[in-house]
Protein backbone atom coordinates (compact mmCIF):
# COMPACT_ATOMS: atom_id res chain seq x y z
CA UNK A 1 0.00 0.00 0.00
CA UNK A 2 1.30 3.26 -0.83
CA UNK A 3 1.98 6.32 1.61
CA UNK A 4 -0.66 8.22 -0.27
CA UNK A 5 -3.63 5.35 0.27
CA UNK A 6 -2.82 4.94 3.88
CA UNK A 7 -3.14 9.09 4.26
CA UNK A 8 -6.39 8.69 2.59
CA UNK A 9 -7.72 6.15 4.86
CA UNK A 10 -6.40 7.26 7.86
CA UNK A 11 -8.14 10.82 7.03
CA UNK A 12 -11.23 9.49 5.72
CA UNK A 13 -11.52 7.36 9.13
CA UNK A 14 -11.12 10.36 11.29
CA UNK A 15 -13.62 12.34 9.44
CA UNK A 16 -16.49 9.00 9.92
CA UNK A 17 -15.51 9.18 13.90
CA UNK A 18 -15.41 12.97 14.37
CA UNK A 19 -18.98 12.90 12.18
CA UNK A 20 -20.33 10.08 14.58
CA UNK A 21 -19.16 11.97 17.49
CA UNK A 22 -21.17 15.54 16.63
CA UNK A 23 -23.96 13.85 15.65
CA UNK A 24 -26.59 11.23 15.34
CA UNK A 25 -25.79 7.79 14.28
CA UNK A 26 -29.33 7.30 13.22
CA UNK A 27 -29.15 10.91 11.82
CA UNK A 28 -26.09 10.08 9.48
CA UNK A 29 -27.85 6.67 8.42
CA UNK A 30 -30.75 8.24 6.90
CA UNK A 31 -29.02 10.98 5.74
CA UNK A 32 -26.65 7.92 3.97
CA UNK A 33 -29.85 6.15 2.81
CA UNK A 34 -30.87 9.45 1.22
CA UNK A 35 -28.22 9.96 -0.98
CA UNK A 36 -27.70 6.26 -1.88
CA UNK A 37 -31.27 6.32 -3.33
CA UNK A 38 -31.13 9.63 -5.16
CA UNK A 39 -28.05 9.40 -6.54
CA UNK A 40 -29.59 7.40 -9.60
CA UNK A 41 -32.29 10.58 -9.94
CA UNK A 42 -31.73 13.33 -12.78
CA UNK A 43 -30.48 16.78 -10.86
CA UNK A 44 -33.81 18.35 -11.39
CA UNK A 45 -35.61 16.39 -9.19
CA UNK A 46 -32.58 15.93 -6.43
CA UNK A 47 -33.00 19.51 -6.43
CA UNK A 48 -37.06 19.47 -5.55
CA UNK A 49 -36.56 16.75 -3.02
CA UNK A 50 -33.84 18.68 -1.01
CA UNK A 51 -34.51 21.20 1.75
CA UNK A 52 -33.84 24.58 -0.62
CA UNK A 53 -37.25 23.86 -1.96
CA UNK A 54 -39.12 22.71 0.81
CA UNK A 55 -40.73 26.13 1.56
CA UNK A 56 -42.73 25.43 -1.58
CA UNK A 57 -42.17 22.15 -4.20
CA UNK A 58 -44.43 23.85 -6.00
CA UNK A 59 -42.74 26.77 -6.75
CA UNK A 60 -39.39 25.20 -7.53
CA UNK A 61 -41.25 23.04 -10.36
CA UNK A 62 -42.50 26.21 -11.96
CA UNK A 63 -39.03 27.50 -11.53
CA UNK A 64 -37.64 24.50 -13.67
CA UNK A 65 -40.33 24.22 -16.45
CA UNK A 66 -39.21 28.05 -16.71
CA UNK A 67 -35.61 27.42 -17.22
CA UNK A 68 -36.39 24.80 -19.71
CA UNK A 69 -38.49 27.53 -21.60
CA UNK A 70 -36.06 30.61 -21.47
CA UNK A 71 -35.55 31.53 -24.68
CA UNK A 72 -31.75 31.44 -25.91
CA UNK A 73 -29.78 34.54 -25.14
CA UNK A 74 -32.08 35.72 -22.11
CA UNK A 75 -30.34 38.43 -20.29
CA UNK A 76 -32.56 38.48 -17.16
CA UNK A 77 -35.51 37.31 -15.44
CA UNK A 78 -38.19 39.27 -12.94
CA UNK A 79 -39.77 36.62 -10.71
CA UNK A 80 -43.18 37.99 -9.42
CA UNK A 81 -45.98 36.53 -7.75
CA UNK A 82 -43.94 35.63 -4.80
CA UNK A 83 -43.16 37.26 -1.67
CA UNK A 84 -39.61 38.91 -1.76
CA UNK A 85 -37.97 36.96 0.75
CA UNK A 86 -34.18 35.33 0.71
CA UNK A 87 -35.67 31.81 0.32
CA UNK A 88 -37.17 32.75 -3.02
CA UNK A 89 -34.17 34.56 -4.11
CA UNK A 90 -31.76 32.30 -3.55
CA UNK A 91 -33.97 29.12 -4.72
CA UNK A 92 -34.44 31.39 -8.47
CA UNK A 93 -31.11 32.51 -8.60
CA UNK A 94 -30.12 28.81 -8.11
CA UNK A 95 -32.66 27.43 -10.70
CA UNK A 96 -32.16 30.55 -12.81
CA UNK A 97 -28.52 30.56 -13.40
CA UNK A 98 -26.47 31.95 -15.52
CA UNK A 99 -28.91 33.72 -16.12
CA UNK A 100 -29.66 37.37 -13.45
CA UNK A 101 -32.23 37.06 -11.40
CA UNK A 102 -34.56 39.69 -9.84
CA UNK A 103 -37.77 38.63 -7.18
CA UNK A 104 -40.85 41.27 -7.55
CA UNK A 105 -38.69 44.35 -9.09
CA UNK A 106 -40.17 47.97 -9.34
CA UNK A 107 -38.99 48.58 -12.66
CA UNK A 108 -37.95 45.79 -14.39
CA UNK A 109 -34.26 46.22 -16.42
CA UNK A 110 -35.18 46.59 -19.96
CA UNK A 111 -34.87 42.97 -21.98
CA UNK A 112 -35.75 41.11 -19.17
CA UNK A 113 -38.57 38.80 -19.27
CA UNK A 114 -40.82 37.84 -16.47
CA UNK A 115 -41.75 34.58 -14.63
CA UNK A 116 -45.21 35.25 -13.09
CA UNK A 117 -45.56 33.01 -10.87
CA UNK A 118 -49.76 32.48 -10.76
CA UNK A 119 -52.82 33.37 -12.65
CA UNK A 120 -52.44 37.32 -12.69
CA UNK A 121 -50.75 38.78 -15.98
CA UNK A 122 -49.84 42.42 -15.90
CA UNK A 123 -50.65 44.83 -18.36
CA UNK A 124 -47.99 45.92 -21.05
CA UNK A 125 -46.73 42.07 -21.34
CA UNK A 126 -47.03 39.12 -23.56
CA UNK A 127 -47.05 35.48 -22.97
CA UNK A 128 -44.05 33.91 -24.54
CA UNK A 129 -44.55 30.37 -22.96
CA UNK A 130 -47.04 28.83 -20.52
CA UNK A 131 -45.12 27.18 -17.67
CA UNK A 132 -46.14 25.13 -14.47
CA UNK A 133 -48.56 27.15 -12.36
CA UNK A 134 -47.75 30.59 -14.41
CA UNK A 135 -45.99 32.03 -17.62
CA UNK A 136 -43.23 33.55 -18.94
CA UNK A 137 -43.71 36.97 -20.64
CA UNK A 138 -41.91 39.70 -22.65
CA UNK A 139 -42.93 43.31 -23.53
CA UNK A 140 -45.63 43.84 -25.43
CA UNK A 141 -44.22 46.27 -27.75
Amino acid sequence: MSLRRATVGVASALLLFLLLLQNDPGKLGRRAGFLFRSAPLDPSTRRLNGTAAAFDRQFSVFLESARRNLPAGTRGVAVLGVPRTNQVFYLAAYQLAPVPVLVAPEPVPPGWLLAVYGPERPAGWRVIAQVWKGALMAPAS
